[in-house]
C-alpha cells in the first residue's frame, strides 16, 4: 500500500511541477499523461522480461505464461480503470481528470488480500 501510495504521491507532485513551472497543459491532465506513461512504462518492462526469459532459456513456458498473466492483468487493470473514470465521470458530471486522480487515489488505499506468514 505503501509503494502504491508513493508512486502516486510522485506522480502527483511531478503534475504540478508541469502545469505551474513548464506551463504546458492543466493539472489534471499531466497527472493523467504521468500516470499512463508509467503505467506503460512498467507493462512495457515486464514485456522485456518476458521476452528476454523466453530467448535466455527456451523450456521456461510455465515462467513465461505467468509473466504473460501479470502483463495481461496489469493492462486490464488500466483498461478497467479508465473505463469505470469515464463511466462516473457520466453518472456524476464531474471532470474526468478529478474523477481520475480520486480513482487512482482509491487503489492506493485498497491493499492484496494476501497474507504475509511470519
Amino acid at each position: 500500500m505503501l509503494k502504491k501510495f508513493a508512486l502516486w504521491f510522485i506522480c502527483f507532485v511531478l503534475s504540478f511541477l508541469v502545469s505551474d513551472k513548464l506551463g504546458l497543459t492543466t493539472q489534471g491532465k499531466a497527472f493523467l499523461y504521468i500516470r499512463l506513461s508509467v503505467s506503460i512504462l512498467i507493462i512495457l518492462a515486464f514485456i522485456v522480461i518476458l521476452i528476454i526469459g523466453g530467448l535466455i532459456s527456451g523450456s521456461a513456458a510455465e515462467a513465461n505464461g505467468i509473466s504473460f498473466l501479470v502483463v495481461l492483468a496489469a493492462a486490464v487493470a488500466l483498461a478497467i480503470t479508465l473505463f469505470a473514470t469515464w463511466g462516473a465521470t457520466k453518472l456524476f458530471g464531474i471532470d474526468f481528470f478529478v474523477a481520475y486522480q480520486i480513482m487512482t487515489f482509491g487503489q492506493c488505499l485498497c491493499t492484496d488480500s494476501k497474507k504475509k506468514d511470519d
